[in-house]
């Protein structure tokens, strides 16, 4: 039976800790949304990796077992969380350089300033752990929470091969006997080295963010181009239908010579009938009444209780672009969520005064909302996705015009409200 120490005591309290550490540096890295286990799921893996670490270490004693073992672990505990097999890869890499470059860090710096001594395994049990720990946070800081990013394989291979290498090397310096000031100079460079990789990381990300999002954005922006032209198209057969339609009317009028007041009564209704319906959106902007009356009518069709009212001239200043992604994004979300809904509701104000445009969307929605920055889920189980994917596409453009977006969801409604200045 194995007679645990003071020492042996003190590293299970400290892995305990590194467990935190860990944990947190996986939910900045892949974010809680994207956990596919349960949390009890989660918390066996956190609580298996604790026991198999800490079993390898006090009862094998073997330090390239426990190197191996660790760097099996870190790919087992990314499994709870819905990602590609690269990024697993890399998270397991990128959170085992840092273990490692931290218990590299304290154990040749208190060596070179107190000597070989005992003391120095307990003392990197815990500050290495808390080095990780602080690091993690300062992740947190500048990561936030990640996004899946689909990079091209020999980019995921490229960004892991540099916590390996580093991994690798302070390895190579702790066990190669060389001067402890050697020691502590390299892995702090390789710390630095690696500080400066992951800025690269993220500046990589958001590129690739930007990127994709451009290239929704264009499509997104063609096919609401191609919907506009059909929509142009059939309104401008209907205005011809009722020009001549009326014509008609006058000529049927006239026809009956005054002695028939039944017909008369009934041309005066089919002049009213022909009449614009109110319903739809008339400002003079093929492009805003367009997009507006074609997604309108889709709210219509599933029986939603709308409600608008908007008053802008027919040239407001914002790129057609623009317009289609703001209105396109608003309503598309507006009509995702009420499509879950029986007897839902929508309203949409868009006013211009004086250089600033108001416009405001407000729809129910059936279930929670969570937010994940400017992403927002539903968790009822029939809503096919996020309610609000798109917003951030929308904020850049609001944003562009020096406007503000607020978004705010309280007694089962969505409401986004938009001020841009022009």
């Amino acid at each position: 039976m194995l007679s645990l120490g003071y020492s042996e005591i003190i590293y299970l309290v400290s892995n305990v800790f590194r467990i935190f550490a860990i944990n947190l540096f996986l939910e900045v890295f892949f974010s809680k949304v994207n956990l596919r286990w349960s949390k009890t799921s989660q918390r066996g893996v956190l609580f298996a990796y604790f026991i198999i670490n800490s079993g390898v270490y006090l009862f094998a004693g073997n330090p390239l077992l426990t190197v191996v073992t660790n760097a099996i672990l870190f790919v087992i505990l990314t499994l709870p969380y819905r990602s590609s097999i690269w990024r697993r890869v890399f998270a397991a890499s990128s959170i085992f350089m840092i273990g490692v470059i931290c218990e590299g860090i304290v154990a040749r710096t208190a060596i070179l300033l107190f000597g070989p001594s005992p003391r120095i395994e307990i003392i990197t049990y815990v500050l290495s752990n808390f080095l990780l720990y602080l690091i993690v946070l300062v992740m947190r800081r500048f990561l936030g929470d990640s996004e899946e990013i689909v990079l091209p394989q020999i980019h995921w291979l490229c960004i892991t091969i540099i916590p390996c290498i580093s991994s690798v090397a302070d390895i190579a310096l702790i066990v190669g006997g060389y001067a402890q000031w050697i020691n502590v100079t390299v892995i702090s460079c390789l710390f630095l080295i690696n500080i400066a990789f992951f800025y690269l990381y993220v500046q990589l990300v958001e590129k690739y963010e930007v990127e994709m999002q451009n290239q929704f954005l264009a499509q997104q922006n063609k096919a609401y181009h191609q919907q506009i032209q059909v929509i142009g198209a059939a309104e401008d057969n209907i205005k011809r239908l009722q020009h001549d339609y009326k014509n008609h009317l006058i000529a049927l009028k006239e026809m009956s010579n005054g002695n028939d007041k039944n017909f008369k009564d009934y041309v005066r209704v089919l002049e009213e009938k022909i009449v614009q319906d109110p319903k739809y959106v008339m400002t003079g902007n093929k492009i805003l009444d367009g997009i507006i009356n074609y997604k309108v009518q889709i709210l219509y069709d599933l029986g939603v209780d709308v409600d608008i009212n908007i008053n802008i001239p027919d040239n407001i200043g914002i790129q057609d672009f623009d317009i289609v992604v703001i209105l396109g994004n608003l309503l598309d979300n507006a009509i995702r969520a009420l499509q879950q809904q029986d007897n839902g509701s929508f309203s949409i104000k868009f006013f211009y005064d004086r250089g600033m445009i108001t416009l405001q969307t407000r729809n129910s929605f059936m279930g929670e909302i969570r937010r994940k920055g400017n992403t927002f889920f539903t968790t009822k189980k029939e809503a096919d996705g996020p309610h609000g994917l798109g917003l951030s596409n929308v904020k850049r453009i609001v944003e562009k015009y020096n406007g503000d977006l607020v978004i705010t969801t309280e007694k089962n409604f969505f409401a986004v409200e938009i001020v841009m200045y022009i």
